[in-house]
């Protein structure tokens, strides 16, 4: 018995003969008594992009304030607070990684200048003024993992920071060129 082929279903057919795509093959053939075969052009790839990653620890960090006895010898002081940040470095390519300011806020004086705190890498004594642009920090290697600890010196000043709290928000950005 001879079943109902219908030209929808013959249509159906050759279109999804003619869509089918033909791969290329790596072929090989061998006769013989221990037949081996390798075809030649098999291979994989693929492209790796530009990888960086950075983990700031902690994300937030409490600035030693100054006190009564601080301001004894005159009307400004200054606070260190090392290893207060460690910046964790990831990258397949040599990379940047800034540091930036931003204006003060809370309800202290929002008018205390960025350049009141200043920043150093690795324990260093030599401190860099924070500014409201990007500034490397430090540049490195390929890595798997570089790590740069950042301490900050704080100025202040009786006459004119007033009670309250004090936030700057930094921006550390890992770049790749």
């Amino acid at each position: 018995m001879f079943g109902r082929f219908s030209m929808s279903s013959l249509t159906a057919v050759v279109m999804a003969a003619a869509t089918a795509t033909v791969q290329a093959q790596a072929t090989c053939g061998a006769t013989g008594a221990a037949p081996s075969c390798s075809p030649a052009g098999v291979q994989v790839t693929t492209t790796v992009q530009r990888i960086v990653f950075l983990s700031i620890t902690p994300a937030s960090f409490t600035l030693t304030a100054p006190t009564n006895a601080d301001f004894v010898a005159s009307g400004t002081t200054t606070k260190v607070d090392l290893g207060a940040h460690v910046a964790t470095v990831r990258a397949n390519a040599a990379w940047t990684l800034t540091i930036q300011g931003a204006a003060w806020t809370g309800t202290g004086n929002n008018a205390k200048a960025v350049a009141d705190l200043e920043y150093t890498k690795n324990g260093g004594t030599s401190y860099t003024t924070t500014t409201t642009s990007a500034v490397s920090l430090t540049t490195g290697a390929a890595s798997g993992g570089t790590t740069v600890t950042v301490g900050y010196r704080t100025t202040w000043t009786l006459a004119t920071d007033s009670p309250g709290t004090y936030t700057m928000p930094l921006t550390y950005t890992l770049s790749s060129p």
